[in-house]
C-alpha cells in the first residue's frame, strides 16, 4: 500500500502538467480545442469542395443525371454554407474563411446555370387546342401533359402522340382547366436550389432568372391565346367594327388569361419560393404585373373612345368581364406588394362604368334632339322608334349592371319637356311617384327614354298635313314601344300600370283615328236637314235623301282612297282598328238606309244612291291599312 501511494503522488506532477497545458489552450464555442474543430471543419470543407469542384469541371447537367448527383452536390453545399457562420469567428482561420467563400460561389454560379436550365427545358407556352380540348371534354389534367408539350427529361415520345389527338375546337368559354406549367418533381428541384442560391445571399440573381424565363413564356403564351398590343392613337382610329371584334377578343383572351394562365403561374411561382420572401412576392409582382397591365391598357383605351351608343353594349361587356374576375384577380395578385396592380384594375372598372354611364346620357340627348324632317311613310312606326326599343330590348340584358351603375340617379323634369301634350303629365307624375317608392333605377331611366321618345314622336306627328295620318303615325308608334315591352323583360321593369295606361293610350287613337278621318262620312248619316217640313211627320225630303247619299258616296270612297295608302304593321292593331271603324259605320249607315230607304224605292236610279248594301261596306274596310 505505501508503494502504491507513492507511485500515485508521483504521478500527480505529470497530470498536473498536463492539465495546465490543457488549460491555457484556445477553445471554441463547443468547448472543444480550436486545433480539433479547426481540423474537423477543414476536413468537411476538403470533401465538399471535391464535390463541388468535381461537378463544376464536369459540364453536363446535374439534375439531368441520376438523383444521387443532385443530392450530393446540394449536401455539398449545404456543409459549405454550414460552415460559413463558424469560419467567420475571430478564432478562426481567415485563410479558410476566404477558401470557403470561393467555394460557394463556384457552387452557386453552378446552381444558377443549373436553375435556368431547369426552367428552359421545362418551360413552353400554353397551347390554346389544349385549353379548347379541356373546355370540350371538360378534363382537368393533374400534371402538365399537353398543356406545354415539354421537352425535359421528364416527358417521353406519347407527347407528339397525343398532340395529333387534339382537336381545333370552338374558343374556350366558361371553364376551368387546371394544369401545371413545370411538372411537379421539378418544381421541387427548383425550390430546392433557390433555397440554396437565397441562404446564399444571391436571392436577388434567383429572382433574375426566374422572371426572366418565365415572364417571356407567359407574354408569348398569352399572345397565342389573343393579347394584343394595341396603341392609343390605333385605337381611337380605329373603326368601329375593327374594334368591336378585338374586343370580343380581348374578351375571350383576359378571362382565359386570369382564370388558367396567371392563376397557373402564380401557384408556379409560389411553389418555386415557398418559404422564400420577398422572393416569391417580387419574382410574381414583376413577372406577371405587365402582362395583365395589357389588358387594361386596352380597356383604359376603349373607355376613351368617342361615347356613341353602339358602343355601349361592348363597354358593358368589358365592365362585366372584369367585374367578373375581380376576385380572381385579387386571388392572383393577393400579396401586399400588388397593391397598385388592384388599384389599376379598379381604376379601369371605374373608367369602363363613367363611359357606359356618358354613353347613355348621349342616346338620352341623341333621342331628344333627333330632328329627321321626313315623314314615316303611310303613317308606320318611325326608324327612331324601332332603334330606341331595339336598342332597350339590349339594354335589359344587363340589368344587375346597369341597376349598379345607375344607382341613386335622381331626375328632374326638363323645362323644356312640354308635359301639357301628348299625355305625358301623368307619365310624368307615375316615374316619380315611383321614384319615391325606391323603383328600380335602371326601369326609371327606360321610363325616361320613352317619355323622351314620345315627346319626339308628337314632334314627327306635326309634319303630316292630313291629321288622321298624324294619329295614325302615333296610334302604330306607341303599339310598336307596347309590343316591344310585352315581348321582353322590359315588362318586369315597367310594370302592369305602365303597360295599362299605354294600351289604353293606342285605344284612345283608334277611337281619335276614326272620329277624325271618317268625320265627313258619318255626317252624311245624321238626321239633320232631311225633313221638309220639320221633323218625320212633316214628310221626308226625297232631294235631300239622294243629296245625302250622293254625299256619303262620295265622302265614303273619298276615305277609302285617302286611307288606301296608310300602313298599319301590326296585325293585332290593323284588325283592331278595322273593327272600330266597322263597328261605328255599319250600324250607322244600316240604321240610315233601314229610316230613309223605302222613300227612294220604285224611284228612278234608285241603285245610283244605294250604292253600297252594309256588307259592301264592311269588304271595303276590311281591305283598308293593307298598304306596304
Amino acid at each position: 500500500m505505501t508503494e502504491d501511494m507513492l507511485n500515485i503522488l508521483s504521478n500527480f506532477d505529470d497530470r498536473l502538467s498536463k492539465m495546465n497545458d490543457f488549460m491555457q489552450e484556445p477553445r471554441g464555442p463547443t468547448g472543444s480545442s480550436v486545433s480539433t474543430i479547426l481540423q474537423n471543419m477543414r476536413e468537411r470543407l476538403n470533401v465538399a469542395e471535391e464535390v463541388i469542384r468535381r461537378r463544376t469541371a464536369d459540364a453536363s447537367l446535374i439534375w439531368a443525371g441520376p438523383s444521387q448527383d443532385a443530392r450530393s452536390y446540394l449536401k455539398a453545399v449545404d456543409d459549405v454554407q454550414s460552415l460559413m457562420g463558424p469560419l467567420s469567428g475571430t478564432w478562426c482561420e481567415k485563410s479558410m474563411l476566404d477558401r470557403a467563400t470561393q467555394v460557394l460561389h463556384i457552387a452557386v454560379q453552378r446552381l444558377q446555370d443549373e436553375f435556368n436550365h431547369m426552367l428552359v427545358i421545362n418551360s413552353e407556352t400554353v397551347d390554346k387546342e389544349w385549353l379548347s380540348y379541356c373546355a370540350n371534354k371538360s378534363y382537368v389534367p393533374s400534371s402538365n401533359g399537353g398543356a406545354a408539350g415539354h421537352t425535359g427529361h421528364s416527358s417521353d415520345s406519347s407527347d407528339d402522340e397525343d398532340d395529333d389527338d387534339i382537336p381545333l375546337a370552338h374558343p374556350v368559354t366558361e371553364f376551368n382547366a387546371v394544369f401545371d406549367p413545370i411538372p411537379p418533381d421539378r418544381v421541387k428541384d427548383l425550390n430546392a436550389i433557390a433555397q440554396r442560391m437565397v441562404r446564399a445571399g444571391y436571392g436577388r440573381g434567383c429572382s433574375h432568372v426566374y422572371v426572366s424565363v418565365r415572364k417571356n413564356v407567359l407574354e408569348q403564351s398569352l399572345y397565342r391565346l389573343g393579347m394584343e398590343k394595341v396603341s392609343p392613337d390605333t385605337v381611337h382610329k380605329m373603326p368601329w367594327e375593327e374594334l368591336e371584334t378585338k374586343i370580343k377578343k380581348w374578351i375571350q383572351t383576359l378571362k382565359v388569361a386570369v382564370k388558367v394562365v396567371l392563376s397557373a403561374e402564380k401557384k408556379l411561382c409560389d411553389n418555386v419560393f415557398v418559404g422564400l420572401s420577398p422572393q416569391r412576392e417580387e419574382s410574381f409582382l414583376e413577372l406577371a404585373s405587365g402582362s395583365l397591365m395589357h389588358f387594361l391598357d386596352f380597356g383604359k383605351n376603349v373607355a376613351a373612345v368617342g361615347r356613341t351608343p353602339e358602343k355601349l353594349f361592348k363597354i358593358l361587356d368589358m365592365y362585366e368581364i372584369i367585374k367578373e374576375l375581380l376576385g380572381d384577380i385579387n386571388m392572383v395578385f393577393c400579396d401586399d406588394i400588388c397593391e397598385s396592380v388592384r388599384a389599376e384594375v379598379r381604376g379601369v372598372l371605374s373608367q369602363l362604368a363613367e363611359a357606359a354611364r356618358g354613353i347613355l346620357q348621349e342616346f338620352e340627348l341623341g333621342i331628344q334632339r333627333d330632328a329627321s324632317r321626313i315623314p314615316a311613310a303611310g303613317g308606320t312606326f318611325h326608324p327612331l322608334t324601332r332603334y330606341v326599343m331595339n336598342y332597350m330590348k339590349f339594354l335589359v340584358d344587363y340589368a344587375n349592371t346597369l341597376e349598379v351603375l345607375l344607382r341613386d340617379k335622381r331626375r328632374e323634369v326638363p323645362k323644356s319637356l312640354g308635359v301639357e301634350t301628348f299625355g305625358l303629365s301623368d307619365t310624368l307624375v307615375d316615374i316619380q311617384g315611383r321614384e319615391g317608392e325606391k323603383m328600380s333605377s335602371l326601369a326609371i331611366q327606360m321610363m325616361w327614354l320613352i317619355v323622351y321618345l314620345e315627346r319626339n314622336l308628337e314632334a314627327k306627328s306635326r309634319q303630316y298635313m292630313d291629321q288622321s295620318m298624324a294619329l295614325l303615325f302615333l296610334m302604330n308608334n306607341v303599339q310598336y314601344i307596347v309590343q316591344k315591352v310585352n315581348q321582353s323583360e322590359l315588362s318586369i321593369l315597367l310594370g302592369d300600370g305602365w303597360l295599362r295606361k299605354h294600351t289604353g293610350q293606342v285605344r284612345a287613337y283608334i277611337a281619335n283615328y276614326v272620329k277624325t278621318a271618317w268625320r265627313n262620312v258619318f255626317a252624311c248619316l245624321r238626321d239633320e236637314g232631311l225633313t221638309s217640313t220639320g221633323g218625320l211627320s212633316g214628310g221626308v225630303s226625297r232631294i235631300a235623301i239622294k243629296d245625302r247619299l250622293k254625299n256619303f258616296n262620295f265622302a265614303f270612297e273619298e276615305a277609302c282612297a285617302a286611307q288606301s295608302s296608310f300602313i298599319v304593321p301590326d296585325p293585332q292593331l290593323r284588325e283592331a282598328l278595322r273593327i272600330a271603324i266597322a263597328g261605328k259605320l255599319i250600324p250607322a249607315y244600316r240604321t240610315f238606309i233601314e229610316r230613309y230607304g223605302n222613300s227612294l224605292e220604285g224611284g228612278r236610279q234608285a241603285d245610283k244612291y244605294l250604292k253600297y248594301s252594309p256588307d259592301d261596306l264592311e269588304n271595303h274596310v276590311i281591305d283598308l291599312f293593307d298598304a306596304t
